[in-house]
């Protein structure tokens, strides 16, 4: 039996999820998760890392990126998924900090995130750089 991954849109979905659950061999996993970030939810952080970048030109858009991925990020999922906590304290959290703000430009961490984290992350963002003078609003339902 290979990996197989459904998206509960309609009973017919439903009923091929639950087929498989009853046909898979003992020891198989079975996790239930939200649905994933929106587009909208995605393109609406780069433009966020966009407009940091210009507010604060010390670093591009890219480097903005690793910081948020880092300080916002890294703590959703360190708290929300003993996974990713375990393998982010295991490999990065011993590493000075230039080098986690490196590594994060090649470790997953908004592109894992369901729509409720990514929503709390660029929340996160916001409260963070609006009271710095950053207009981080999104025009039309971007975020």
């Amino acid at each position: 039996m290979e990996r197989q991954i459904y998206t509960l849109t309609t009973p017919r979905v439903r009923e091929f999820a639950s087929r498989a659950i009853t046909q898979a061999p003992d020891g198989w996993t079975v996790r239930i998760t939200p649905p994933p970030r929106t587009g909208a939810q995605n393109a609406g952080t780069h433009v966020i890392y966009e407009m940091i970048a210009q507010a604060f030109p010390s670093d591009d858009t890219a480097g903005w990126k690793r910081y948020c991925k880092l300080h916002f990020g890294v703590p959703i999922l360190r708290a929300e998924d003993p996974d990713f906590r375990e393998a982010y304290d295991k490999s990065i959290k011993p590493l000075p900090y230039e080098t986690k703000l490196a590594v994060m430009a090649y470790w997953p961490v908004t592109s894992i995130m369901d729509r409720g984290q990514l929503a709390r992350y660029i929340d996160a963002i916001r409260a963070d750089f609006e009271p710095r003078g950053v207009d981080l609003s999104l025009s039309g339902a971007t975020a």
